[in-house]
């Protein structure tokens, strides 16, 4: 099956070519229109690679697909494997959802990630190791990141893309009595999408800063 992108370029990024050694996965906590306004914003100063829509529709917003990626700004102070500022040397890939610790991602958008990562282990062959995927909760879960999010099936992920490896594992950051509390949030949602994505954007923000809290207690320790 050919990949479908819709290709909405920004400024928000570096013209360089960055060596491939990661891929990290986030929630975008608005909407697509919100997200891609964002992210083509230049006040902003964020943007990723690739967006996935609910509906599956992939946009390409910094050059990675064909084989040759440019800088963008997804990862922000960030540390795996003994690396530091992952933004110079991963690919980022938005998913759009709320809060990825309250409500599941679309089957259309497993479907869509799988068919990007296709693209993407032809061009970066560090991509080829699943232990080279992770969440921003990953790599920065230590600033209160929390995305993916405990909706996000890993297991599911690993095995559609890398049906030959045994599974990396990859635990949220989120406390599950953190989720109860936000599910029990959700009730009060407002219905237009304007004031649902402020409402949700407001709520990342007390996710992140409590998750944040937790890990300074627990490194406290």
């Amino acid at each position: 099956m050919s990949l479908t992108v819709n290709s909405l370029k920004t400024k928000n990024r570096d013209d360089w070519e960055i060596p491939v050694e990661f891929l990290v996965l986030h929630y975008t906590a608005v909407n697509l229109e919100e997200t891609l306004a964002l992210f083509t914003n230049p006040e902003s100063s964020v943007s990723s690679h690739l967006v996935i829509d609910i509906t599956g529709d992939i946009y390409e917003l910094v050059d990675c697909l064909d084989g040759r990626a440019l800088r963008a700004w997804h990862a922000g102070v960030s540390e795996w494997a003994g690396m530091t500022g992952l933004n110079d040397c991963s690919i980022g890939i938005e998913l759009v959802n709320y809060n990825g610790n309250v409500f599941s991602y679309t089957e259309a958008q497993y479907g869509a990630l799988k068919q990007v990562m296709s693209q993407l282990k032809k061009h970066y062959p560090n991509l080829a190791n699943p232990e080279r995927v992770v969440g921003h909760e990953h790599i920065a879960g230590f600033r209160g990141k929390a995305d993916p999010g405990l909706c996000f099936d890993w297991l599911r992920f690993y095995q559609e893309n890398y049906p030959e490896v045994t599974a990396p594992d990859r635990q949220s950051v989120c406390p599950v009595d953190l989720q109860s509390s936000l599910v029990m949030l959700s009730k009060s949602e407002p219905e237009s999408p304007e004031a649902k994505s402020d409402f949700w954007r407001s709520t990342s923000l007390l996710t992140e800063t409590t998750i944040r809290l937790i890990q300074q207690a627990s490194n406290a320790d």
